[in-house]
């Protein structure tokens, strides 16, 4: 067979695409349990953020282990032993931000009024502005705000352009991330779903 007939060509093509389908399967396959084996030990990291604890995600599984157990089924839900020693419940949220989907957790007290901590993660946010959802400084501003109002009515904690909605109280609310309006307004969206 000639080596610049179109056969030839075809076929040649053909068991490239075979071989390198082969390889790609093999290596998937065989990176599955890694890749399973770091989600978790970011899930598990994630939760212990929100909680308060600066654990390193190489030692993440451990000590999630120790220090929270599994309310519901789904594993959208968990008791789990705060930083400054109190317990409260790790609530997953997701939502939508601007380019895609947000998610996260909640630590709520025990008694179902407080935030003790959140933590909130994204695939593909704007670098500077949405992805802003990670910061210390914003996850740090929901930490004691409380998800009730004085009446007894649930409000949860509204994320709200800095100076407006005065008739929600400061403990009530946190700030916006400025440039990140539908990011932020996904982050809202999350925490509205605390008491579903």
């Amino acid at each position: 067979m000639k080596k610049d007939s179109n056969t030839y060509i075809f076929i040649y093509i053909t068991a490239l695409v075979v071989v390198i389908a082969v390889v790609l399967t093999l290596v998937s396959t065989g990176l599955k349990p890694r890749r399973d084996m770091n989600k978790q030990a970011e899930k598990c990291q994630q939760i212990l953020r929100a909680a308060g604890h600066d654990i390193d995600r190489s030692k993440a599984v451990e000590a999630f282990s120790n220090l929270a157990t599994p309310l519901t089924d789904d594993g959208r839900k968990y008791r789990v032993i705060c930083s400054d020693g109190t317990t409260g419940t790790a609530v997953r949220l997701d939502g939508k931000g601007l380019w895609g989907p947000i998610w996260g957790y909640a630590v709520v007290s025990e008694d179902g009024q407080t935030l003790k901590g959140v933590s909130f993660d994204h695939k593909s946010e704007t670098p500077g502005l949405g992805a802003k959802i990670t910061d210390e400084a914003f996850l740090n501003s929901f930490k004691g705000k409380k998800l009730y109002d004085k009446d007894g009515n649930f409000v949860s904690v509204r994320v709200l352009k800095p100076g407006t909605a005065s008739e929600i109280a400061e403990e009530n609310r946190v700030d916006a991330i400025s440039g990140a309006t539908l990011t932020s307004r996904g982050v809202d969206e999350m925490l509205s779903s605390i008491q579903n």
